[in-house]
């Protein structure tokens, strides 16, 4: 039989949220292991499955029993038999019905479970069978889930149920596919190939593929403006077309030559669209009547076939080593034996040729075969610009040309051998270290960005696009070394340093970053008169133009003109793109330039102290010097840096004192100077965590300075100062924007972590305001806010344990806080990450106040009517406290106490929740 407790007190906890896991202890393990359980919640749903909302709360249910783990289970057998059953039971529903839309995103989560909490020895020990009809029965319902999501784009629904269950079962490939090792070889290259197949198809038009169909087959007329504010493409679906991407490479044989046959197939009828498009202009008498729409069609094509070419080629790194994936090095391995290299080189060299038309084009290798489509496309693009046609093109193909081309470089342009145990011939030859290959393809990519900023100047994201191309060129040094030899590059450089046109007509952020691109270019290796010549042609413009400028006697009265104004800006936006720039072996040079301008631009804060955004700008500057630079510079340097920004923070104080802020309805913009402080203040805290200085190592050879007699200025000194300026002006109000909440309550959580014996010393006001806030941050902020002020806590419980002083304000406080931590774990619903957070933060409170705690528990236990709730609440209490007798702040009774609250929360979580 069914316990009773099971039904009532369990489900009130695992109703808080769908993605919690249920991790049951041991007392549970005769109810659940019971197959009669399971049974009985696939029964229910199959009785109530037709009420929307009552089937999402079954699904829920076979969800949470799917996530099952811990120590419910003896052992590996008793887990292979619970899931086992679990597919059977999953398998045999989904078979017999046709799925409801509202069932989709349940399914899916079960699915997602059983695939992330089982270990992969679980899952290959099922029955072969079985285990086959999982997977068929997964590679179903992906492809299902993912026409149905089209469609539900087409249709411009509200509730995208469908995309959110393929997100899931994506995810679920994602995690299955990546441990592989443990499946037998090739047993998910045919799920992978269909559910390839079905996204590409999900996303050509016809007749080629379903895009813009709907469900009767005609086609969607969309509204073009809907796009305009849309979130871009790559980062909308991100995850999916990572997870596209993946599969692609466990199917590569099939993925890679079917991407370069669709691609090479758009860009030629493209090539032939845009020149009888061209006729047709010249032929008619209004522009206008001419028809774009199978332009257009082909640029959707092309957006979605160099997505999903970029991200099966290549990861995004995130500051990883990128590495040429495993399956494409040896797709490329495997056919090399049935490649001409100089075949394959000319198709790579002959953007502007059709592949079929050069001679032995099948005998070439197909990952370079699959860039050259990428790189013709690039030309037909070129190509229409230098005909005059850059109204007829799609600045949406330009941005994903650049894209794919920056993300193929990162990994794929000069090779380096030695991160791989085998490489493929074509590919090293093609583009490897000191290869004519590279040094060509260098050649070409320097030239398309060239192009771009002259051609889309007035199109902020593709110029920017571009611009991050650029960097990617020359942000590894032998790169770099390649790009200086190309005369385009110098010519580059002369022509922004001189703000000729039309490169001064790029939006501030483009700017900036084509800065840090010039920056890093210099440090590429040349001979000392030529990197001289190339800083003389590069920072040196800037400097003078800069001090001509704010040295001319009249500076003040004409500083609000617009060119001055301009200048001012672009002055500040390159300083930004410089400390951008900033890497261990170019440090000590950029440090000492920038030093250079950062008292200059104190001064600017007094001219321009009624325009806002200069001196955003201007606080913006050094907090980027703050967050490159802060983490190598030895003890003196730093002392410089903290020098300068504490006269940044007085003059920006003085400036605004009295200063008052606007209603709670105003734009978040007004608060940005705000949001700027903190940031920096947060900047100068990683200091103490994140420092990779020795003893100022890096500024070898250059004058030390002896630094000052007086007490040097620390980091605690400009935070606290910082502190002073920003707590006073942060009202509830302001807390309401998410972006400033999260950096105030960021910057508090360092505060009390790096320097709590600060905390007792603040100004009583300044003490009762930061106590107030962790306060209000814990309980009527977002769960990400509650706990960093969670993470708060401990170091100032420790920091009064230290000080022993029992009528200090802050071990008053935390009194306070006991009482507000025991509640939120005792009384109310939250996350395991909450729970982790909020255990470490009581445990150290109870230390402190072991009687209060006594108190709290008594006074709970008193309250209860039940007998068996407070039987069950008492005992979990005696167990909870026995795991740290009495508790101390020593670690391992810490951890014991986690463990044993992990437990407690399993036991007794639902019992007391206040809904």
């Amino acid at each position: 039989m069914l316990r009773g407790a099971l039904g009532r007190h369990y489900m009130a906890m695992l109703e808080s949220t769908q993605n919690v896991t249920l991790k049951p202890t041991e007392s549970w393990r005769e109810a659940l292991l019971d197959t009669r359980v399971m049974d009985l919640f696939f029964t229910v749903h199959r009785k109530i499955r037709e009420d929307s909302d009552m089937a999402q709360d079954s699904l829920q249910c076979l969800a949470q029993l799917a996530s099952m783990h811990g120590p419910v289970f003896p052992d590996e057998s008793a887990q292979v038999s619970y899931l086992a059953h679990l597919v059977e039971g999953l398998l045999s529903m989904i078979n017999g019905i046709e799925m409801e839309d509202s069932e989709a995103v349940g399914i899916s989560n079960i699915i997602s479970n059983m695939i992330s909490m089982f270990p992969r020895s679980v899952l290959t020990a099922l029955p072969s069978d079985l285990f086959t009809s999982f997977i068929n029965c997964l590679t179903l319902l992906t492809c299902s889930f993912g026409r149905s999501a089209a469609l539900e784009e087409v249709l411009d629904k509200d509730d995208m149920v469908y995309m959110e269950a393929y997100d899931r079962l994506l995810e679920a490939w994602l995690t299955l596919v990546q441990d592989d090792e443990h499946f037998p070889r090739g047993c998910f290259v045919q799920s992978a190939v269909q559910v390839f197949n079905g996204y590409i198809q999900c996303h050509l038009a016809a007749p080629d593929g379903t895009r813009n169909l709907s469900s009767n087959g005609v086609t969607s007329t969309e509204d073009e403006e809907i796009h305009e504010i849309q979130e871009d493409d790559r980062e909308l679906f991100s995850d999916q077309l990572a997870s596209i991407g993946t599969l692609g490479r466990v199917a590569a044989d099939h993925c890679i030559p079917l991407l370069t046959s669709l691609l090479e197939d758009r860009v030629t009828r493209l090539h032939g669209q845009l020149q009888r498009t061209q006729q047709h202009l010249m032929a008619a008498s209004d522009p206008a009547t001419v028809d774009r729409k199978v332009l257009d069609d082909l640029y959707e094509d092309i957006h979605w076939l160099l997505l999903v070419s970029g991200c099966l080629l290549a990861d995004d790194p995130q500051g990883e080593t990128p590495l040429i994936p495993a399956e494409v090095m040896e797709f490329s391995i495997s056919h090399s034996t049935e490649v001409d290299i100089n075949t394959t080189l000319q198709i790579m060299g002959s953007p502007g040729e059709k592949a079929s038309s050069i001679p032995g084009f099948n005998r070439t290798d197909t990952v370079v075969r699959l860039l050259s489509a990428v790189l013709r496309t690039s030309e037909v693009e070129s190509r229409a610009t230098r005909a005059s046609l850059t109204t007829l093109l799609s600045p949406q193909m330009g941005k994903d040309i650049v894209w794919f081309l920056r993300r193929w470089a990162k990994t794929y342009l000069l090779v380096d051998e030695k991160l791989y145990q085998q490489v493929s011939i074509p590919l090293v030859t093609a583009f490897g270290a000191d290869t004519e290959g590279a040094q060509w393809i260098v050649g070409y990519l320097l030239e398309k960005v060239i192009s771009n900023l002259s051609v889309w100047s007035s199109e902020p994201e593709l110029a920017n696009d571009t611009v991050e191309l650029l960097v990617t060129l020359v942000e590894r040094r032998e790169r770099a070394n390649m790009v200086v030899q190309c005369e385009n590059w110098w010519n580059l450089a002369k022509q922004f340093a001189s703000r000729s046109p039309p490169l001064h007509l790029l939006s501030s952020s483009v700017q900036r970053n084509l800065m840090k691109a010039l920056v890093l270019g210099g440090f590429a290796h040349m001979d000392a008169d030529t990197k001289q010549q190339y800083w003389a042609e590069v920072l040196h413009p800037l400097q003078q133009r800069f001090l001509n400028l704010i040295n001319q006697e009249n500076f003040a009265q004409i500083s609000q003109e617009t060119a001055v104004r301009q200048e001012i800006t672009a002055t500040l936006e390159a300083l930004c793109g410089i400390a951008e720039a900033t890497q261990i072996d170019n440090v000590a040079a950029l440090f000492s330039f920038l030093m250079e301008f950062l008292s200059s631009c104190i001064g600017l804060m007094e001219v321009y102290r009624n325009t806002p955004e200069t001196i955003n700008l201007i606080i913006e500057v050094f907090v980027e010097v703050a967050h490159k630079q802060i983490c190598y510079l030895g003890e003196v340097k730093s002392m410089r840096l903290y020098e300068a920004c504490l006269t940044l923070l007085q003059v920006y104080s003085k400036n605004n004192m009295g200063r008052r802020r606007g209603e709670s309805t105003a734009e978040e913009d007004q608060y940005q100077d705000l949001l700027l402080i903190m940031e920096l203040l947060t900047n100068l805290l990683s200091k103490e965590f994140i420092d990779f200085s020795d003893t100022d190592e890096v500024f070898r050879g250059q004058d030390q300075g002896t630094g000052t007699t007086t007490r040097p200025v620390s980091a605690a000194d400009v935070v606290l100062y910082g502190v002073n300026i920003v707590l006073p002006l942060m009202s509830q109000d302001l807390l309401k924007f998410p972006s400033l909440c999260n950096q105030y309550y960021k910057l508090i959580t360092f505060i009390c972590e790096i320097f709590p014996e600060k905390i007792p010393q603040l100004p009583e006001e300044l003490f009762k305001s930061l106590m107030f806030s962790l306060e209000l941050g814990m309980t009527s902020m977002s769960s990400e806010v509650s706990q960093l002020c969670l993470e708060a806590l401990s170091p100032l419980a420790e920091q009064c344990a230290k000080n022993q002083d029992k009528e200090s304000p802050l071990f008053i406080a935390t009194r306070h806080f006991l009482k507000l931590v025991f509640d939120m774990l005792v009384l109310q619903k939250h996350s395991m990450e909450m729970t982790v957070a909020a255990g470490e933060a009581l445990y150290t409170l109870v230390c402190l106040h072991q009687v209060e705690y006594s108190e709290l528990v008594e006074a709970l236990l008193a309250s209860q009517r039940d007998a068996v709730i407070y039987q069950r609440l008492a005992d979990a209490f005696n167990k909870l406290s026995a795991s740290s007798t009495p508790p101390t702040m020593d670690r391992k009774q810490k951890v014991a106490f986690l463990k044993s609250l992990e437990e407690f929360v399993s036991n007794v979580g639902g019992l007391l929740c206040v809904k």
